[in-house]
């Protein structure tokens, strides 16, 4: 992913989407006080527009957990303004839930390729996905073209499919050098940042509990931007292979799992507390 173009004169202030926002904020895990195989359980209003905003429907199934943390997947039966029923009909026998908290940030991509990467890093456990500003992505003003105002309905549809219990965020586009003064990368245990061009760097102990993944556009980042990463974050080099942008996020997300997350070596951890 080294740099095919020019550099770009700073990016024009962000422009308002007409057909809708591309963003939108995340959801815990439904949750639930009483919950038995077979016996219909009753919710209020809260908790139906939580359905709702996982465009679930009576009849669908969704994935819901009681307090102990154990997962079932449940049946709506009934939805109305005031709340409604449903019935739990199975325990799934491994939580949904990623066991590690991952921010991926990723580089405003052409050719409407964002939608692939807010299904498949919902699918891969991302808590949130920051579309991101970069001297070689896609401008503010491209936004429309790349249908940004879909964004989120793919969250949604991507977190029915893998019946993840939260909803992810997706957080509003910025430029590179806005996100790395946020709080996500402020407080997160580790940065890591894809980076063919760096010398490979050790990540040492304890695991994280919480990291960003950053991942630029074809071309890469700038040398500025890779100079601003270097004080936040760590390089990671991935193999030998220039990759296209859309598959080092497939691979970033499945290497922090294969490191620290999902499929790390089965190890004795600390259980995430229930939020």
């Amino acid at each position: 992913m080294r740099p095919r173009y020019r550099a770009r004169p700073p990016h024009p202030p962000m422009v308002t989407q007409r057909s809708g926002r591309p963003f939108a904020p995340g959801d815990p895990p439904l949750q639930h006080e009483a919950l038995e195989l077979g016996v219909p359980f009753s919710f209020d209003a809260a908790f139906g527009r939580r359905l709702k905003r996982r465009d679930v429907h009576p009849r669908e199934a969704f994935t819901v957990r009681d307090p102990s943390g154990t997962y079932y997947r449940a049946s709506l039966k009934e939805l109305t303004p005031e709340g409604g029923t449903a019935v739990p009909y199975e325990i799934m026998p491994r939580a949904p839930e990623p066991s590690i908290e991952i921010t991926l940030g990723c580089a405003v991509l052409a050719r409407q390729r964002m939608i692939f990467v807010m299904q498949k890093a919902t699918e891969l456990g991302a808590t949130r996905v920051v579309p991101l500003f970069t001297a070689y992505s896609v401008r503010p003003e491209g936004l429309e073209h790349e249908k940004a105002h879909a964004w989120p309905g793919q969250v949604v549809r991507a977190t029915k499919q893998c019946r993840r219990g939260s909803l992810p965020e997706v957080k509003p586009p910025m430029r590179l050098e806005e996100f790395l003064l946020t709080p996500e990368v402020a407080e997160a245990d580790l940065c890591v940042y894809l980076d063919d061009r760096a010398a490979p760097a050790p990540i040492e102990p304890p695991r994280p509990r919480s990291l960003v993944l950053l991942v630029g556009p074809e071309g890469g980042f700038s040398e500025e931007e890779r100079r601003l990463l270097g004080e936040r974050g760590v390089p990671w080099v991935l193999g030998g292979r220039v990759l296209r942008t859309e598959t080092a996020v497939l691979v970033g997300l499945a290497a922090c799992h294969l490191a620290w997350g999902d499929f790390a070596p089965l190890v004795p951890r600390t259980p995430r507390p229930i939020s």
